[in-house]
């Protein structure tokens, strides 16, 4: 790595940033959205979701009369797609481009809260969708600078969407699932009411609750920001800085309740202090991820998505991404000993000191694919699946080993079966 030199010393990063959303946490949460807006002098907004929330729930119906008791002018945009298109997301683009909104709510899971922010990106700063994409595919344009007032309302507990500044597409010409990530994508509130994670059915609790706990694991084993170089300028400071003192507490506390209550969750959705937990597990493990960064496994979950896309599958975005933890895991456990064993600990209660052995069947006690083979993967696919994640480069530079094509293949053999 190339250090900065400075009167004669050798620099490399020695200032970490926490960035996050202020955040209001409770029952009932919900019920202040219009003071939240109204306090901040804001006239019309647009709520993005979907519609299953829309119809099937009356969550919008309350955030709607919260607005109406503030004097507060609200449409709804209830086209959001899971795993969202750029298809999807230029429509609502189209959308939004008509309302003269001063703000924007999110109110679902992560694909909501991304769509979100792309609808407020592309209607602040006009582009073509693309252009604020890394290469290959788009052409890399810095954001000029803010969008409009942006509040996350998650229904789900695991994206973390609703904490960091990354939004991830699927272009589906291109066939690749692409993310983007820059600070003035984060939203400005983030309102955490458990509540409203109470109609997910289990199998989108395992699956969102499995992506918080890879968001956790990833950031506390992500190469430490020290080894960066240090930027010229503090406005040059990725967001993805790598692991940091304050990530590292974070996760570790996201890692320890969901080993506790995401079972708990899976097997009872009315539990109520299980699913409080779960929703503030996934908000810190995405203040951690949000900071720290992602690396390996979401590197590869990114490409495994492409592929099975191919196939005809639309495949759960934690899905994607925890079936690679236990191959992860079982590579990294010689380098991060000390961290692995407490993993280990906090996923199987001490029972099972191997990290990536208590990841399995941790795993299997929510009925997620127990390896690569359930999804339709076999060994033809694995070079195909490597070569995709290593155009990656923006995740795998957080790796805390050098994410080379082998360490990258021993990854997916490893998550074939287990």
């Amino acid at each position: 790595m190339r250090k900065v030199v400075m009167n004669g010393f050798n620099i490399t990063e020695l200032v970490f940033e926490l960035r996050m959303p202020y955040v209001k946490f409770g029952i009932g949460a919900l019920y202040e959205l219009g003071y939240d807006l109204s306090k901040l002098k804001l006239k019309k907004t647009l709520i993005v979701t979907d519609d299953y929330i829309s119809k099937k729930t009356d969550y919008i119906e309350r955030a709607v009369s919260s607005f109406k008791q503030n004097g507060i002018e609200a449409d709804v945009w209830d086209d959001v797609e899971p795993e969202p298109s750029d298809t999807s997301i230029q429509e609502g683009i189209e959308f939004a481009k008509k309302g003269g909104y001063d703000s924007f709510v999110a109110i679902g899971g992560g694909s909501s809260i991304d769509t979100a922010k792309l609808i407020d990106l592309y209607t602040t700063h006009p582009a073509e969708l693309t252009d604020y994409f890394a290469p290959p595919i788009g052409k890399g344009l810095q954001i000029p600078g803010p969008i409009k007032f942006l509040i996350a309302v998650p229904t789900t507990s695991g994206t973390g969407s609703e904490t960091t500044g990354t939004a991830v597409v699927t272009f589906v010409e291109k066939k690749s699932k692409f993310g983007i990530t820059h600070e003035c994508l984060i939203p400005k509130i983030a309102i955490l009411d458990p509540l409203l994670t109470m109609s997910m059915p289990p199998k989108l609790t395992a699956s969102t609750g499995i992506d918080a706990l890879m968001h956790a694991i990833e950031a506390y084993l992500a190469k430490p920001y020290t080894t960066r170089e240090r930027p010229q300028s503090p406005s040059t400071r990725p967001v993805y800085q790598g692991s940091m003192p304050i990530t590292d507490f974070l996760a570790e506390k996201a890692i320890l309740l969901i080993g506790e209550y995401l079972p708990k969750a899976y097997a009872n959705g009315l539990d109520i202090e299980a699913r409080s937990n779960m929703h503030l597990a996934a908000f810190i493990a995405g203040v951690a991820f949000g900071n720290a960064g992602v690396h390996l496994a979401h590197a590869l979950a990114l490409s495994l998505s492409t592929i099975v896309m191919d196939k005809g599958v639309k495949l759960p975005h934690g899905v994607a991404a925890g079936v690679f933890g236990p191959g992860m895991l079982k590579v990294l456990e010689p380098f991060y000993p000390e961290r692995c064993s407490i993993i280990a600990n906090y996923l199987s209660g001490g029972a099972n000191p191997c990290a990536h052995k208590a990841m399995s069947e941790f795993i299997k006690t929510l009925g997620l694919p127990s390896g690569l083979h359930e999804l339709g993967i076999t060994e033809r696919d694995i070079d195909t699946l490597v070569d995709a994640a290593l155009m990656n480069k923006r995740l795998l530079s957080l790796s805390p080993i050098t994410p080379e094509r082998d360490v990258l293949k021993k990854i997916v053999v490893e998550s074939l079966r287990y």
